[in-house]
């Protein structure tokens, strides 16, 4: 982007702020982004904030006349860095939204069922809650996405690494860092994993990995892809770590775990982990949903994939398949977990706060 366009971009936060679209947005809790929320208030809105909605969560198709000149002045930069379409009279975005996620500025897919790269939702709110990080110091966002990650680790980091693998979401990273006026402390990178930023080390790692667990031979979008048991992408995260964290530093994931009758499936392979890297692993699972058929986790993963596959067989099928495929590794259930790894003795801790039939404290599958 150049230095030009940058700096139009730039001016949007405040546009987009003196418009109102920031307080409207902070009317709802965070995990709320809902089009079919805002749609019912924005009803109540002047005549230019709802231009300004229409255009940015909404999804319209929304005349550049109705819309505030410092806003419609920023646009141009908007449509050149790739995220806008603009004619001589309208604009409208490219099937995305602007969210305002505790205080960060964000484009990104509405949330959904996973279908393509630039992938928000309730996880992607909980791995920045559960991650901290050292004032002054350096991250690495694996994962990246549209960069939300990396772009909460900015308020306190000295400078944010973004790596992703499509282009195409690494491209709107850049866009969310200079839209939050972030852009001169975060590098994006397109490529896999610690790939692009081999013999570098940072005071943090943070990665929210694809971790649906994936009947083999099945097609699956990307951002959501763990492999035949969810924990794909999250291993190779791990197998590369300890080269990439510097003493005294920590890691966050957020993943998905399949827990067994007697416990989380892969705690032996964690704690193995945890021994042989001299890491202290803590995990801590916010949820549990039942291996099933007709649970949402299965529902939603068999819909994702007909949505992928030329000739599916069709979602109520694909999702006793799902269901079997759980079966087969053993699984009952699964869980939203979040890891933390610091240096340390070698030792995996588990905090358990979800279970059958009991409400997610914060992160629900459901």
């Amino acid at each position: 982007m150049v230095a030009d366009d940058a700096r139009k971009l730039s001016t949007l936060d405040g546009a987009l702020s003196r418009a109102g679209l920031a307080a409207f947005l902070a009317a709802f809790a965070p995990h709320a982004t809902r089009r079919d929320r805002w749609v019912r208030e924005a009803v109540k809105l002047d005549p230019p904030l709802r231009a300004v909605a229409g255009l940015f969560l909404l999804g319209e198709r929304v005349p550049l006349a109705e819309l505030p000149a410092d806003v419609r002045a920023a646009l141009p930069a908007l449509a050149q860095a790739g995220p806008a379409h603009l004619d001589d009279e309208n604009a409208e975005l490219a099937g995305l939204s602007l969210f305002r996620p505790y205080g960060v500025w964000l484009l990104a897919e509405p949330p959904g069922p996973v279908h393509a790269n630039a992938y928000f939702g309730p996880d992607s709110l909980a791995l920045a809650m559960h991650a901290t990080y050292r004032p002054g110091g350096t991250c690495l966002d694996l994962c990246a996405g549209p960069g939300f990650q990396g772009l909460v680790a900015a308020g306190r980091c000295a400078s944010v690494t973004m790596v992703e693998l499509t282009a195409e979401a690494a491209a709107l990273a850049a866009v969310n860092a200079t839209l939050n006026g972030v852009d001169d402390r975060v590098t994006v990178h397109v490529g896999d994993l610690y790939e692009p930023v081999a013999g570098q080390r940072y005071d943090h790692v943070v990665a929210n990995v694809p971790f649906v667990p994936v009947p083999p031979g099945r097609p699956f979008p990307t951002p959501g892809a763990g492999g035949a048991d969810g924990f794909e992408v999250a291993r190779r995260v791990l197998d590369g770590l300890t080269a990439h964290l510097r003493d005294g530093g920590s890691a966050h994931l957020a993943t998905m775990l399949l827990r067994g009758k007697d416990g989380l499936l892969l705690a032996g392979e964690l704690a193995d982990w945890a021994r042989r890297s001299s890491c202290d692993l803590t995990v801590t699972v916010t949820a549990e949903i039942p291996a099933t058929a007709d649970s949402p986790l299965a529902r939603a993963t068999a819909e994702a994939i007909d949505r992928s596959s030329v000739n599916g067989g069709g979602a109520a099928e694909l999702a006793e398949e799902v269901a079997d495929h759980y079966a087969d590794l053993g699984a009952v259930a699964a869980t939203w977990a979040f890891m933390r790894v610091d240096h340390g003795g070698g030792r995996l801790a588990v905090t358990d706060l979800g279970g059958p039939g009991r409400r997610s404290p914060w992160v629900s599958m459901v």
